[in-house]
């Protein structure tokens, strides 16, 4: 699968994340809901070792891919479980994180710094199990980027990705506005450091015209790397329709969760209460054959 083409709006979506986490690798590993909390942990322990499971005994051992893997919140929790783990991420500085970390652990997985795309279009391994962790609305092009993972599975391997948030055009406008008052209330109890800046990036991006909704206007900026990089963040992900793309590229869906699910439990709990469904996880496995090429 040497023939990936990455759009410039793809690499420009790349390349803020890179630069995103030059200054935020840090406070992302301190203080990321998805990383820090204990509940959506145990939730994600729980997963896996029902996907390991679902996988069984392989010959060699259970090979895995922490695609977009960031400072190892998954691979971490694979490599306890004897499991051999190649990590991804574009940021030097939060494989930097996992490195060290796995150097206190004594565990020693592959680690790789390469753009995802790149690297699933270039490698000659197979893996049983790729994991995108927080990562698809990080990803300009979702459904290419799966594709080209799907030539990446051992036959009949898994793939699961988790903490991506449903399209924010079918929820409720209550749910809209309590999401972004949660936003605020997590910046400045969890990240107060980085509030002030965070309130000047705003302010510059609302001086300059640049919105959610007109990214691909954004010129890459300090302002605009944190918006360009969670591409996929304010608007959502169409997840039916990703799922139905999926099944024509050779996926079989063995889970399509969708869930309520918020930084704080009162919003989670607000939000069941109103009926809308603001996250999804999913776990694919790799089938026979593939109608559609990436």
């Amino acid at each position: 699968m040497n023939d990936w083409k990455p759009s410039p709006e793809y690499q420009k979506v790349v390349d803020a994340n890179r630069r995103f986490y030059e200054q935020a690798a840090a406070l992302y590993d301190t203080s990321e809901t998805c990383v820090k909390d204990g509940r959506i942990q145990q939730h994600l322990e729980a997963d896996l070792d029902r996907i390991l499971a679902i996988i069984g005994p392989t010959q060699g051992g259970i090979r895995a891919l922490d695609a977009c893997g960031g400072s190892g919140n998954v691979a971490l929790k694979l490599l306890r479980r004897g499991v051999d783990v190649t990590l991804v991420d574009v940021s030097p500085e939060l494989l930097e994180i996992f490195r060290n970390r796995c150097g206190t652990l004594g565990m020693t997985p592959r680690i790789v710094c390469s753009e995802i795309g790149s690297f699933l279009a270039e490698t000659s391994q197979r893996f049983d199990l790729i994991v995108f962790s927080s990562a698809l609305h990080h990803l300009e092009n979702i459904g290419h980027v799966l594709r080209l993972a799907f030539h990446c599975l051992a036959p009949r391997g898994l793939l699961y990705t988790v903490f991506d948030p449903t399209s924010s055009s079918r929820l409720h406008s209550a749910t809209r506005l309590l999401k972004r008052l949660e936003y605020f209330a997590f910046k400045l109890f969890w990240q107060p450091g980085d509030l002030p800046a965070s309130i000047m990036r705003r302010l510059r991006r609302v001086i300059s015209g640049v919105s959610a909704r007109r990214k691909s206007d954004a010129v890459l900026s300090k302002a605009t790397a944190g918006l360009l990089a969670e591409y996929h963040a304010e608007r959502g992900i169409d997840d039916l329709a990703l799922v139905a793309e999926l099944r024509t590229a050779g996926f079989e869906v063995v889970w399509h969760d969708r869930y309520a699910d918020s930084r704080f439990d009162l919003t989670r709990r607000i939000i069941e209460r109103i009926g809308d469904l603001t996250s999804f996880k999913l776990l694919l496995r790799r089938s026979g054959s593939s109608s559609t090429q990436a």
